[in-house]
């Protein structure tokens, strides 16, 4: 099973209506939901871990989950509002973003409502704001400490500067977690924003060196680069006609996780002993996913029967 913790949200779009009024489309969100939503999809066995409000956009986000084959079990509900994040244009049609998140549902999770399992999760994954705030962060931090024995964790730092706009305490946050994950997945987007003028290449050796097995960097259209201890990749992008990025991020980790657990990588030697060939077809695979999610609107991440081509090249 792959546990995915962290926070389930709603995107409000707004647009400028009659008089005084406003208008807003609003879309199910969240980075860690997109990837268990993303693992569902390509046939694994996903849960999805995190706070979620009794409130009505609390309501849809279960929904959804059911809805696309995620496990609800471990799901945290709570009185606590949802998280909304809201986005509109200027006039000169850049979006800016409002958020609105203080003691929302996903981030009110405490160590004492972490869960047990009867057997452990093969792949546990965090990432994104709520391994940064507390209390869940605490929290999500005292879940790895109480699982890295028996599980394969992988973070995602996906920096959010709309919901802590101080760099360097992501930056801080970040390093503090590199110890305890096996699977780093990060974008050179999100390298530049906390660690900016840095070679991608050099902090990835720098995590490697600091515990972790497997460093992930996506470059967007230029594709991705892997780092082991022992090896490096370079896997270029696929050109597709782009339709937005959203989500695409999101695909690749899923894509990632079930990819290792599709080439054997469920523990960690066998994760840090994967050769050249081996990184080049699970990076491929996750870059070919993530580009099916470009060539679409919105989060629309691609099912197992859409990549069966890319899914048989990886063994």
């Amino acid at each position: 099973m792959f546990l995915i913790c962290g926070e389930a949200l709603f995107d409000l779009f707004g647009e400028a209506a009659s008089g005084d009024s406003l208008t807003f489309d609003a879309r199910i969100g969240g980075s860690p939901f997109n990837v268990a939503m993303g693992l569902a999809r390509l046939g694994e066995e996903a849960a999805f871990f995190g706070g979620i409000s009794k409130d009505a956009f609390g309501e849809k986000l279960v929904q959804k989950l059911r809805d696309e084959g995620v496990s609800d079990r471990h799901i945290l509900r709570t009185a606590y509002l949802t998280t909304l994040s809201v986005v509109q244009k200027d006039d000169h049609g850049q979006p800016a973003y409002t958020f609105y998140g203080a003691d929302a549902a996903d981030r009110m999770i405490t160590a004492d409502d972490l869960p047990v399992f009867s057997e452990p999760p093969m792949f546990l994954h965090i990432g994104s704001y709520t391994a940064l705030v507390d209390p869940v962060a605490t929290a999500f931090k005292t879940l790895i400490g109480r699982e890295k024995g028996n599980t394969l964790i992988s973070f995602d730092p996906n920096i959010r500067p709309t919901v802590v706009p101080d760099m360097a305490r992501w930056r801080s946050n970040t390093r503090s977690l590199v110890p305890l994950a096996d699977i780093i997945k990060v974008s050179d987007e999100d390298l530049a924003l906390i660690m900016p003028g840095e070679d991608y290449g050099e902090v990835a050796r720098d995590w490697l060196s600091l515990g972790a097995g497997l460093v992930v960097v996506t470059r967007g259209q230029d594709g991705a680069t892997a780092f082991t201890r022992n090896a490096r990749i370079d896997c270029p992008g696929v050109t597709v006609k782009v339709e937005d990025t959203v989500g695409a991020g999101d695909t690749f980790q899923a894509a990632l996780l079930a990819g290792l657990k599709e080439l054997g990588a469920r523990d960690r030697d066998t994760l840090m002993a994967l050769d050249e060939a081996k990184l080049a077809r699970l990076v491929g695979f996750a870059v070919k996913a993530a580009a099916v999610t470009c060539s679409r609107r919105g989060a629309d991440l691609p099912r197992r029967n859409e990549l069966e081509k890319e899914w048989a090249t990886l063994k």
